[in-house]
């Protein structure tokens, strides 16, 4: 009792202290602060008055009413958001939640719409009230504004546009303002071949056989055109359509025209999104948000590739989907690599993807290659257009033509039907103005200098951003884009305006000297920013201006947020753009960056990266930068380093911890020293409690399995874990499932099935008795697999069956995606390929949102080349799966179970250099299994690649090889598969 009555004798002076100051702070009052006894009372005496009571009273009073004046007043009584500071405490959810709400009601019936779109930007009510109130008022300009808000704020979310009532309301908003003269659709004439060329493509798509379209050529020679003609002959005959532009802004956010062609798709067919997964529409809507985020260093763009092309199947399962998307020469690096997936995606889907972009550029160039060469895409090359054909497209503007007019049209516009149509609507018009200038010239100066100022920022903009940018006052700005309109330079979108064509911008830039195209960029910046556009619109005008150090706060905000979604090579260049200009203060954190973004990439220059980062950060940020640097040097096989930069640093209860946990085990245990990999992965367990954070921690779990494997003490870790799983049963959905990796040791090792099973059988036996499913399932799918390699087919149907079933019940995604990838190898065994790439579809998308992505995604890319109809289609698995897996990905165990196949792939369609290269990672994962049949693999590897090389002898002698070293290992299927090569005297080869 000593200890308590002499730390209450210490504190009790220290209370007087704190409140004498106290007092003082609230004007000296000795009645502000009591001390009672043990008790500190604050005012007491005084009436409590809480202004959230006050306003909850004051809007139940008014919304019984039917008073707009008693709900104003009870609306400004509202204080904002309950508690700001402290918006993860969870009893404040609902009462939160409950004022918002009843916040927003009275606004409601008070009718204070410009408050109620304040607080809920995406209140299609409210903005109908207001557009209806500036046309009742006749600001005609005020009402389209408003509706462009609308539809800017709807546009985030999949599958929401304007409703009947919004789009009346603009139809009768746009009748009501000057006409524009009608533009029409560019006639396609002299292009029936390529027309038949879509037409097969769609043809062959209704039969399941996609395909990706690429059109090119040079500027004004149709493409937009052709494109548009294909969009609307697919929705005429029923398909669904979505349409992109690549470069709409400059500085535009990643993925901008795929992700605006799937948000076009969904607004046209809303119930399409009734069959997506939520998981997959929060990614899609993450990334099209375009909102400030913030990067953790872990690699993100693959769930996003997935929940896009899940999307992409689901359009394409009825009558036929068709996504284009124009120039995409400007399209940025991300867009770039998700099209090339998509590409790949929609082979076997009843899709066709179309691509419009001028002929040149490096990366437009390798994806047209690499898609040509794997039989996945058709070349549409658009030529000008011959003499006949340019007198016809005259005579469809022009209905009684001169000749000589023809002929000077012809002679002028080289055959670009662009020039062509120009000309023809102004046939006095000149040689100097024949390509995209035509209307421009007539434009007053002062009107030619504000659309230059818009033009500097991009192809697309609404009323705000003509105003802001322009900097023009409203009337003075409403009559530039009034004579736009009449002048055919720009035109009416429906929910914004464009310039009519990319030329007519670039005649538009062409005409602005350097020194003022600068100054127009550092203005665009600055409009920018005031009105909250993104940090990287902000930093691409910037430096665009030549103020690098000024867009160095920008850029870190923008590269976060583009690194967060995956668009790592897009922030790494915007990244580089201004590191030598980054102050003192901003340097570590730009560094830091710039080496977490070359490790997610996997360059070569990361450990030099990490060591620039380190050598300037403080001393907060040191031990992450060491933690992440010691992985990578894991990951590259340089243990020396590893060791180094991970010498002295341990876990600290910081935000570091289970980075430096996970280096260090990895270190230890590639380093041959178990004990020590057991240490600092249990480690972290017994530092922090088993519910907090579990699900960041399962590596160390999973760390800890190969460990006890190697140990020979997997059944007493099992049941340790298992034991756990029933004291904490929040662990149970997801406890088991780093064990899904150390079940491969057992599966390939020297551990006979018959003992496997055994183990097996006990698991599920000690999990039924205990109630933990989780631990059932596991087991279920540990016997289903040692069956299917044992080839008892049956028992193995059986098994895997019941952990897909039970995996999917409870919740365990990885569990299921491992059961899932385990039954197509059955439904392949079973001669059903069809049914093998459905199940692993399913596998795909569980595996990409568990936990253990890494360690899944993997064997799942790897059955679907062997599930792959013909060489040519394997081989594009194997490219599908490069594309869309990270470094995140690359488990180095796991590698193997893709590279054999991907290797196989590669040496039947002539790739040798590929081949090899995945039978060298195959080689350098196989021997951290030590034992294993997946020596046999390799070598069956080495026989195709053999016969590649035309070395039929030593395939046999390979095939020989592997057959017995599976024989050996109990894997009656796979040694069968060698001896069927064996007995067959064809080559697999094709060329």
């Amino acid at each position: 009792m000593l200890w308590p009555d002499l730390a209450v004798a210490e504190a009790a002076p220290r209370l007087h202290k704190l409140a004498h100051y106290a007092r003082r702070a609230l004007g000296d009052d000795r009645e502000a602060v009591v001390l009672r006894g043990e008790m500190v009372v604050l005012l007491p005496g005084v009436d409590v008055e809480v202004d959230t009571d006050v306003f909850d009273r004051a809007a139940e009073v008014a919304l019984a009413g039917t008073t707009t004046e008693a709900a104003a007043a009870a609306a400004d009584l509202y204080r904002g958001t309950l508690l700001p500071d402290d918006p993860y405490e969870a009893w404040t959810d609902e009462p939160r939640e409950r004022l918002r709400l009843r916040y927003l009601e009275v606004l409601r019936q008070a009718r204070d719409w410009p408050r109620l779109i304040e607080t809920d930007p995406a209140d299609e009510e409210a903005h109908l009230a207001l557009a209806s109130r500036y046309l009742d008022a006749g600001d005609h300009r005020g009402a389209l504004r408003q509706l462009e808000r609308m539809d800017a704020a709807l546009r985030s979310e999949l599958g929401v546009g304007p409703g009947p009532a919004a789009l009346a309301l603009r139809d009768q908003v746009l009748a009501s303002l000057p006409q524009q003269p009608d533009s029409g659709h560019v006639a396609l004439i002299g292009r029936d071949s390529e027309r038949r060329i879509i037409e097969n493509a769609l043809a062959e798509a209704t039969r399941g056989r996609g395909r990706t379209v690429l059109v090119s050529g040079p500027a004004g020679v149709g493409k937009s055109a052709l494109l548009d003609w294909v969009a609307r002959r697919a929705e005429r005959t029923g398909w669904r359509a979505g349409r992109g532009v690549a470069a709409a802004i400059e500085g535009a956010w990643p993925y901008a025209p795929v992700l605006d062609a799937l948000a076009d798709l969904c607004r046209r067919h809303p119930t399409l999104l009734d069959g997506l997964d939520d998981a997959f529409r929060e990614e899609i809507e993450r990334a099209l948000a375009g909102r400030e985020l913030t990067w953790s260093g872990e690699g993100a763009h693959q769930r996003l590739f997935v929940a896009v092309a899940e999307l992409v199947r689901l359009a394409a399962s009825g009558s036929g989907l068709l996504l284009t998307v124009d120039d995409v020469h400007e399209a940025d690096e991300a867009s770039l690599r998700m099209l090339h997936y998509l590409a790949r995606t929609v082979v076997s889907e009843r899709a066709v993807v179309v691509l419009g972009s001028r002929d040149g550029g490096r990366r437009v160039e390798q994806i047209r290659t690499s898609l040509i060469r794997r039989n996945a895409a058709i070349q549409i090359t658009l030529d000008p257009l011959d003499r006949p054909a340019t007198q016809a497209l005259v005579e469809h503007h022009v209905a009684e033509a001169a000749p000589e007019t023809v002929e000077r049209i012809w002679a002028v516009s080289g055959g670009l039907p662009f020039a062509i149509t120009e000309m023809a609507r102004a046939p006095e018009s000149t040689d100097a103005v024949a390509m995209g200038a035509l209307s421009v010239v007539g434009l007053a100066p002062a009107t030619r200098e504000a659309l230059q100022r818009v033009a500097v920022v991009g192809t697309s903009f609404d009323t705000d951003q003509f105003v802001a940018l322009t900097g023009l006052p409203e009337p003075q700005a409403f009559a530039a884009l009034d004579a736009a309109l009449g002048a055919l330079v720009v035109q009416h979108t429906g929910t914004g305006y464009r310039f009519r064509h990319a030329l007519i911008r670039d005649a538009l830039l062409a005409g602005i000297a350097p020194a003022k195209e600068r100054r127009f960029h550092h203005e665009a910046a600055q409009r920018l920013a005031a009105v909250g556009a993104p940090p990287a619109r902000v930093a691409h005008h910037l430096i665009a201006a030549g103020q690098l150090a000024a867009a160095v706060p920008y850029v870190l905000q923008a590269v976060e947020t583009e690194a967060a979604i995956g668009a790592y090579r897009d922030a790494l260049a915007l990244l580089e753009a201004v590191q030598d200009h980054a102050s003192t203060a901003d340097r570590p954190r730009l560094f830091a960056l710039r080496a977490n973004l070359l490790a997610a990439l996997g360059d070569r220059s990361t450990m030099d990266a990490y060591r620039a980062a380190l050598a300037i950060a403080d001393e907060s940020s040191r031990p992450l930068l060491r933690a992440r640097m010691g992985q990578a040097a894991v990951m590259e096989g340089d243990l020396v380093t590893a060791a180094g930069v991970l010498d002295g640093l341990e876990p600290d209860g910081g935000p570091a911890d289970v980075a430096i946990l996970l280096a260090k085990g990895s270190l230890a245990y590639f380093s041959g020293d178990v004990d020590a990999a057991w240490k600092a992965s249990h480690d972290v367990c017994s530092r922090l409690p088993a519910h907090e954070n579990t699900w960041q921690r399962l590596d160390l779990l999973a760390l800890q399995a190969l460990i006890a494997h190697h140990r020979g003490e997997l059944f007493s870790q099992l049941n340790t874990e298992l034991r756990r799983a029933q004291d904490t049963p929040a662990l149970a959905s997801t406890l088991f499932d780093p064990y899904l990796c150390v079940a491969e040791f057992l599966l390939y090792g020297t551990t006979p099935y018959s003992e496997v099973k055994a183990l097996a059988h006990s698991l599920r036996s000690t999990a039924r008795r205990t109630g933990v499913l989780r631990a059932e399932a596991f087991a279920d799918a540990l016997l289903g697999e040692a069956a299917l390699l044992a080839g008892d087919l049956a028992e193995a149907e059986r098994e895997l069956q019941d952990a897909v079933d039970l995996h999917r019940e409870i919740g365990a995604a990885a569990g299921e995606a491992s059961s899932l990838q385990r039954l197509a190898e059955l439904r392949l065994l079973q001669g059903d390929p069809a049914e093998a790439s459905r199940l692993l579809r399913r596998a795909l998308r569980r595996a990409r949102w568990s936990i253990l992505a890494l360690h899944l995604v993997q064997r799942i890319f790897g059955t679907m080349i062997r599930a792959a109809p013909d060489p040519q289609s394997a081989r594009l698995v194997v490219d599908q799966a490069e594309e869309t897996m990270g470094t995140d990905d690359a488990c180095a165990f796991c590698v193997v179970m893709f590279a054999v196949p991907a290797a196989i792939a590669c040496a039947d369609v002539g790739d040798l250099e590929a081949a090899q290269r995945y039978v060298k990672v195959a080689e350098t994962s196989s021997e951290l299994w030590e034992g294993t049949s997946w020596q046999g693999a390799i070598l069956e590897a080495r026989a195709h690649l053999a016969e590649a090389s035309g070395d039929l002898p030593r395939r046999t002698a390979l095939l020989e090889e592997a057959a017995a070293v599976f024989d050996d290992a109990g894997q009656p299927p796979d040694a069968d598969r060698c001896r069927t090569q064996l007995a067959t005297d064809t080559p697999n080869l094709i060329i």
